[in-house]
């Protein structure tokens, strides 16, 4: 199954390298995080003579490297000593680490997983422990962690039924790959469940629960200054549809039309999931007839007037990382996407933790405890079509009362939900205690 697994990986990878060819010459040192796919480059480099012995941690992309980022500070409060890096599938995870990780010493590009590199870069990194996010499976990382002995740890862990039915095909390998895995700490248990459908010994699973809810509790308990954009959007309530995919803005855009001679202070926020998206969104908000603004043009008052937010048709764009959270705290309505079209949905917590109603579509197999615990406690509304989506956000801008009471039943969720990240830190100390030298004892626990 590995030699299958490899030469399909080998295949798709000759397929994709013409692309990554062209990437890197379109984009100014993308060819440096082309090194790092075959295990070498700057940051790789600077790892492997500045970090061995080090917690290895991983994340796919931009939101599992956020979910990621408090487990790696409380468990440096414990292993002070301990040098982390830290590698991420996407270029915008890479870039979104780089802002949130910086007590790593190095962060780089998941290097291919084929056997030749993973050995090489394991052997070379030598690492206490790798701890990966949520369902990053790579079968000869793993497989080259165990053989150095090294332990291999999932944390958030999470499987939704619909990966378990495509991952039953090659159940075989996957039985060998968690083999590999030294604990998989799980959301919940019916995602145990599902991994020990996959061959996951009972005795490597442990229910955790989820530390994204622990996360964005902190970060909205945190005291913050006002966003740079609360004053260029005083007096307008704010439709925000978070994560959009293809599709979805269309939905919102029809929707915006609708509400807007009854509500003319509303203003829709749209945030791409995808950067390289803008220009498409920018042209089909012009196609409805609305006014694009960027949100990177901003900049001030005379600047965002300039750009066109004051205009009555006006709809905000956000081209940039890191502001979509600060904007549901800001927003009247939230939606979040990837969930009215069959991507299975993005991080709902956000908009939740600022108690802001919540619309999302039928969509959510990657989040579906978290969409199931909201629905059940009245804090959030799920929308199958357009129609659904109009009536609900009219229904909440006609009465705030009541959206704000649904709002404030998903905050009050996800408080007698919060505990996950202390059960993960203990959990992950428990095994380190295990391969840490007495010279690097843990303290703080």
């Amino acid at each position: 199954m590995y030699v299958l697994y490899t030469v399909l990986l080998i295949l798709i990878g000759c397929a994709m390298l013409p692309r990554l060819l062209w990437r890197s010459l379109q984009g100014a040192g993308y060819h440096r995080d082309l090194l790092e796919r075959f295990g070498y480059g700057a940051a790789l480099r600077t790892a492997m003579q500045q970090a061995q012995g080090c917690l290895w941690f991983h994340a796919a992309s931009v939101g599992e490297i956020q979910g990621l980022q408090p487990i790696i500070a409380s468990l440096r409060e414990c292993f002070p000593t301990l040098p982390v890096v830290c590698s991420t599938f996407t270029p915008t995870g890479k870039m979104m680490a780089q802002r949130l990780i910086p007590e790593a010493t190095s962060i780089f590009l998941l290097p291919f997983d084929l056997p030749w590199i993973m050995r090489r870069v394991v052997q070379r990194l030598r690492p206490r422990a790798v701890i990966v996010q949520e369902t990053e499976l790579w079968p000869h990382w793993f497989r080259a962690a165990a053989h150095r002995q090294v332990p291999v740890v999932l944390v958030n862990g999470r499987l939704s039924s619909r990966s378990v039915r495509r991952y039953v095909w090659i159940r075989r390998l996957m039985q060998r790959v968690l083999t590999d895995v030294t604990l998989l700490l799980v959301q919940s248990q019916e995602v145990a469940q599902r991994f020990r459908r996959l061959g996951a010994a009972a005795h490597r699973l442990k229910i955790a629960g989820n530390t994204n809810i622990d996360r964005a509790l902190l970060a909205a308990e945190q005291v913050r200054p006002a966003h740079a954009l609360a004053p260029l959007v005083r007096g307008r309530r704010l439709l925000v549809a978070g994560s959009t995919h293809e599709g979805e803005e269309t939905i919102f855009l029809e929707v915006y039309q609708r509400l807007r001679p009854y509500h003319p202070d509303l203003l829709l926020v749209i945030a791409p999931r995808h950067m390289e998206r803008i220009d498409a969104v920018v042209r089909q908000v012009q196609a409805a007839h609305c006014q694009p603004v960027r949100r990177s043009m901003c900049t001030s008052t005379e600047a965002a007037s300039r750009a066109g937010l004051e205009h009555d048709h006006a709809v905000l764009i956000l081209d940039t990382l890191g502001e979509l959270a600060a904007l549901y705290q800001l927003c009247t309505v939230a939606f979040v996407g990837g969930s009215l079209v069959p991507i299975g949905g993005h991080n709902i917590l956000e908009p939740a933790v600022f108690a802001k109603p919540l619309l999302f579509g039928p969509h959510m197999h990657h989040f579906p405890e978290i969409a199931q615990m909201l629905c059940e406690a009245g804090g959030a509304v799920q929308v199958h079509k357009a129609e659904e989506v109009y009536t609900q956000v009219e229904r909440m801008l006609q009465h705030p009362d009541d959206a704000a009471a649904l709002g404030q039943r998903a905050f009050q969720a996800l408080q007698a939900n919060r505990g996950a990240l202390a059960t993960t830190r203990d959990a992950l100390v428990a095994v380190l205690q295990r391969d840490v030298d007495d010279s690097a004892p843990p303290v703080g626990v």
